[in-house]
């Protein structure tokens, strides 16, 4: 019973997050293959809840995060896990000033606690977290404040991971709107990583 009701309390909390997405008014539009499709928010976060699964990328595919806007639109790098070895290693030994990477988990503070971090260095903040105060448009005072950690520069280079790739990319749209243009999701998240 405890089972069931953790994981409709779970459903519940991404269904809200997601209507908040959907009623920003974003649509995706691609360059090339992503992995992900035109389903509403609320579809996504449910099917990446309930499934945890996760189909190989083929190296690494970019999307435009925003179909109406003109030249220079943010781009979402999509990257496997040979890519985020890669960012990771440079973070881990450079941190966020040498790498210019600033790696995020998206998932839920007790998905963390459950499976571990990506890394020692890798920041947890859980997508609905970040939605609640619309984060990037914070002052970086009032950031470091409510997150603990430094808002990052326009200049870095953002990287999302989660459970399998999707909530990922709902928070990196968030940093797209807000003027952020090197943004990376890793694909694969914690359901490759940790297997």
């Amino acid at each position: 019973l405890n089972t069931t009701i953790d994981h409709s309390m779970k459903l519940s909390k991404l269904a809200f997050v997601g209507s908040q997405i959907i009623a920003r008014g974003s649509s995706f539009s691609t360059k090339a293959p992503a992995c992900v499709s035109r389903q509403s928010v609320s579809s996504l976060l449910v099917q990446e809840t309930a499934s945890n699964s996760y189909v190989s990328p083929s190296r690494s595919s970019s999307t435009r995060l925003f179909s109406s806007m003109g030249g220079g639109e943010p781009t979402l790098t999509n990257i496997d896990k040979d890519q985020m070895e890669e960012i990771i290693e440079d973070y881990e030994e450079g941190g966020r000033e040498d790498s210019g990477y600033v790696v995020m988990d998206v998932r839920e503070e007790h998905e963390i606690a459950s499976s571990g971090k990506l890394s020692p260095n890798t920041i947890t903040f859980p997508l609905q977290k970040l939605a609640q105060y619309d984060a990037f448009s914070l002052e970086p005072d009032e950031f470091e404040e409510i997150y603990g950690f430094e808002k990052p520069a326009p200049d870095e280079t953002l990287v999302f991971s989660c459970a399998a790739g999707i909530r990922s990319v709902h928070a990196a749209r968030f940093a797209a709107q807000h003027g952020y243009t090197k943004l990376v999701n890793y694909m694969g998240g914690a359901s490759e990583w940790f297997n």
